[in-house]
């Protein structure tokens, strides 16, 4: 699960000098970038962080990763294979392949006890990302709640170079989720050998040293060691001289600089000093951007979109009116008429859908990447439309606009298509329709218009400040005043401290995010779940083992419960994967007419350059095979267009000659 908050861009200010490299000096070894957060731990089996797993993705190799075409290859797997039924899975290992330590001393072959090791692990310290596999590898519940041995775990070396797992029911879509943390292995002795509080069977954070973020806190199998990590200074890999796959890795040195502050200028005026390898084009700094293109104008390109997306969520149940740090900061300035009202509004779907329908989507994205590109990273669903396809070619993304025009005509014309790069949903007509609706229904229950809306925002950035206007902006207008917003400047701090969904502070979170764990709808769907979703705190839910009466009361009064129902129905469908997608798309298209959340956009559509050759790196919307260095490849020229364009074509004729990436 990689959940993340859009509290400001996340570009960032070198702190660091690097030293400047004449132009023939430039390598095609070296990555030089840069980072703007610290990790917080390198126990890889524990944690869902991306600040994290950037990192160690490059240093511990899983059974599967995927190629620079997308295809699930074998890493540490040569082979996989199930029962008929998908319940059971076998993998064969690669022989011979051993950890390392930071200092590239031998520790032993890498063997199928180590990823059990891995799993045990993960369930003593109730990994982030345990709720992944908790419910889907056998006994694996049973032994968190203290119920059997780790021994009657479904997760078990037949032999060392044969692992098997036994599931709970038919998972087709099991060997994607190899390609994320928490299936990695660990070597038994080496982590026992950490602390007191790492055995398996008797975990103690306090006495446990695995993954302290340090390099020698861990052993490595992947194509990189760490072998600095300075705080908020420089993070630098080396390779691995002795990886089983080392033809693949062309960059033999990573060099990440801290960075803080959101300051795209600052990149680009590195890069154009050669001192990093990639930069941002900062479209809000129009001298800046005259000179980047009387520059490098046939080198300019457009990133790639990829399967993280941008949304707002509504909060149903807002118990903060102010910062949970500081009962003077933050403070909404409704009265206790117009928070009660609000609450009631929120719960009506036609006023939801009214909002839905009022948002120029491309107003916002303009702030942030230009009046060029603001339509090119639109999205307007929760997953990716071409995540999955089915097998006559028809990309999820239909299945799910198929689905709405079936529940109704007038909302969801012949017309609509939810593919990126446009707004599907931007109506203000519609808006209107929905909110006169609203307002009938509403006005019975004593609801007063205009409703005022509170949301926070982080004051600290000024991108993050604009794109709230342009909301306020699309909505004010829409919808002629009934509906306001009340913009909240507050601080990266006070934002970060609403933990919990009782100290959410806003009725519109503007914006979360997520991106998937593995190849299945269910990665993106999961997190709608009314029990154990992980965008309940968005909504200002709770999970059901510690909800409120309320609380469930008001998941029922908004169709949680009957999404989790059509959930359910496609979760349970694994012997035809083309209806399993279709039930996945009613469910989809459901919480998308319900107006759950706003989609936004997704991470990329923006301008930059870069020494990095397209089509080299890994290539996949999840997992952690994105995030390896490993088969990019550097050039000592900046790369032009004409040659980005010619790679493409190239990259697109070699993927279709490639056994297309499944999802069984």
């Amino acid at each position: 699960m990689r959940m993340f908050f859009l509290i400001g861009l996340s570009f960032c200010m070198l702190v660091a000098a690097i030293p400047v490299k004449a132009k023939e000096d430039i390598s095609t070894d070296d990555y030089i970038g840069f980072y703007g957060m610290d990790p917080e731990t390198f126990d890889y089996l524990y944690t869902y962080k991306t600040v994290d797993s950037a990192h160690f993705a490059n240093f511990i190799d899983g059974l599967l990763e995927h190629d620079e075409y997308g295809n699930l290859v074998g890493a540490m797997a040569t082979s996989w294979e199930s029962n008929e039924d998908k319940t059971v899975w076998r993998f064969k290992l690669r022989e011979g392949v051993h950890w390392y330590t930071d200092e590239g001393v031998d520790y032993g072959e890498v063997i199928a006890d180590d990823f059990v090791t891995g799993l045990w692990h993960a369930a003593d310290f109730q990994s982030q990302t345990l709720y992944l596999v908790q419910p889907l590898i056998k006994n694996l519940d049973a032994y968190v709640k203290g119920e059997v041995p780790f021994s009657e775990v479904g997760v078990r070396a037949i032999d060392d170079y044969t692992l098997e797992y036994e599931l709970t029911q038919p998972t087709p879509y099991f060997p994607t989720m190899t390609t994320y943390s928490i299936l990695l292995p660990v070597n038994r002795s080496f982590l026992e050998s950490k602390g007191t509080g790492c055995r398996l069977g008797n975990p103690d954070y306090s006495t446990c040293q695995f993954g302290a973020v340090k390099p020698e806190s861990i052993l490595y199998n992947g194509a990189y060691f760490l072998k600095n990590f300075t705080s908020k200074s420089t993070i630098e890999y080396v390779a691995n001289p002795n990886y089983w796959d080392k033809e693949k890795v062309h960059v033999k040195k990573v060099k990440l600089i801290y960075c803080q502050q959101a300051d795209p200028t600052t990149l680009f005026l590195a890069f154009d000093r050669k001192e990093i390898v990639s930069a941002p084009l900062d479209v809000n700094n129009p001298p800046l951007v005259k000179r980047a293109k009387e520059k490098y104008g046939d080198s300019i390109f457009v990133t790639d979109t990829n399967g993280a997306v941008a949304f707002a969520t509504f909060v149903f149940n807002r118990q903060q009116y102010h910062s949970p740090l500081d009962s003077k900061q933050d403070v909404s300035p409704k009265t206790n008429k117009q928070r009660e009202d609000t609450k009631q509004a929120l719960l009506n779907t036609s006023f939801r859908r009214a909002i839905m329908r009022a948002i120029d989507t491309e107003s916002i994205n303009r702030q942030m990447v230009g009046d060029e590109l603001k339509k090119t990273s639109l999205r307007n669903m929760l997953t990716q439309p071409t995540f999955v396809k089915t097998s006559t070619g028809e990309y999820y993304g239909t299945l799910v606009s198929d689905s709405l025009k079936g529940l109704d005509a007038k909302l969801y014309s012949k017309q609509l298509s939810l593919e990126d790069g446009q707004m599907a949903f931007f109506n203000p007509e519609l808006a209107k329709e929905q909110l006169a609706i609203a307002k009938e229904e509403l006005s019975r229950e004593g609801v007063q218009f205009p409703v005022y809306l509170d949301v926070i925002l982080n004051g600290e950035s000024e991108t993050s400040f604009r794109s709230a206007q342009a909301l306020k902006q699309s909505i004010e207008e829409s919808l002629e005043g009934e509906v306001r917003l009340n913009l909240i400047m507050s601080s990266r701090e006070n934002l970060l401290a609403s933990k919990t969904a009782e100290l959410v502070n806003s009725d519109l979170i503007f914006s979360a995010g997520w991106s998937p764990d593995y190849g299945d709808p269910k990665s993106y769907l999961d997190i709608l779940d009314p029990d154990n979703g992980d965008l309940l705190k968005s909504f200002g839910l709770n999970r059901a083992a510690v909800q409120s009466e309320e609380e469930k009361e008001i998941k029922e009064q908004i169709g949680l419960y009957i999404y989790k129902e059509l959930k359910d129905l496609a979760n349970a469908e694994v012997a035809n994967i083309d209806k399993r997608y279709e039930l996945y798309a009613d469910a989809e298209a459901y919480a998308i007419d319900q107006a759950y959340f706003i989609p936004l956009y997704s991470s990329g559509g923006s301008y930059a350059i870069t020494r990095i050759i397209p089509y080299t790196k890994s290539y996949s919307p999840y997992g952690l095979s994105s995030m390896k260095f490993k088969r990019m490849q550097l050039s000592e020229e900046i790369i032009t267009l004409k040659e980005r364009n010619k790679r493409y074509e190239r990259w697109q004729q070699e993927k279709g000659g490639q056994l297309e990436s499944t999802q069984i």
